[in-house]
């Protein structure tokens, strides 16, 4: 049991090393690392592959890092015409009758109704720094809590808190277009 406890720690060390190096290398590129595009932005062409082997062969910029991830991809705004409008930051977005993000794919929120913006929708948007046009890491952290802290033998479960912006990681320089001017940002 002791190797393979060794074994693990050593495997886990080995993965942050990878993500911390893929972490390093996205905010140098400005690619977007993964998970859904915020609203007001898609991901965009990339161009070839970083590795010099693949991109010979034609391909292109890694789709997929995941079931149902895209990373590698830069982001970029949404046309103005398109579905979602170029200010996040209006107060009220459905006066402007701008689309709610859910009746773009109904299947994959079906608890809501799509009719009006949900206020916890509209303050994620408020408090997210990525419409300022900068890669954001390490706004979240997972932490252990025990299940009972009377019963210990109930194990642990996962509970995602959000670390404080001192100890968020965000990128040096823009990384693709801002939606808002950090000083609006700061503002909202």
């Amino acid at each position: 049991m002791l190797a393979l406890g060794l074994q693990s720690k050593r495997e886990i060390a080995r993965i942050r090393t990878r993500v911390r190096t893929a972490m390093a290398q996205t905010r140098e590129q400005g690619r977007y690392l993964g998970g859904r595009s915020p609203y007001g932005y898609r991901l965009a062409d990339a161009g070839p592959h970083p590795n010099k082997a693949h991109a010979a062969w034609g391909a292109g910029a890694p789709l997929r890092a995941g079931p149902g991830h895209r990373a590698g991809r830069p982001l970029d705004v949404r046309p103005a015409g398109g579905r979602a409008q170029r200010r996040p930051d209006h107060p009220r977005p459905q006066r402007r009758r701008d689309p709610v993000p859910v009746r773009r794919r109904p299947k994959r929120n079906p608890h809501r109704t799509g009719v009006a913006w949900m206020l916890r929708t509209v303050a994620a948007i408020l408090a997210n720094p990525r419409y300022t046009g900068r890669q954001v890491w390490n706004r979240q952290r997972a932490d252990h809590d025990l299940v009972d802290p009377a019963n210990t033998r109930l194990g642990h479960r996962q509970v995602q808190r959000w670390n404080l912006p001192a100890g968020r990681v965000i990128s040096a320089r823009p990384a693709h277009p801002a939606l808002v001017t950090e000083a609006d940002y700061i503002a909202a």
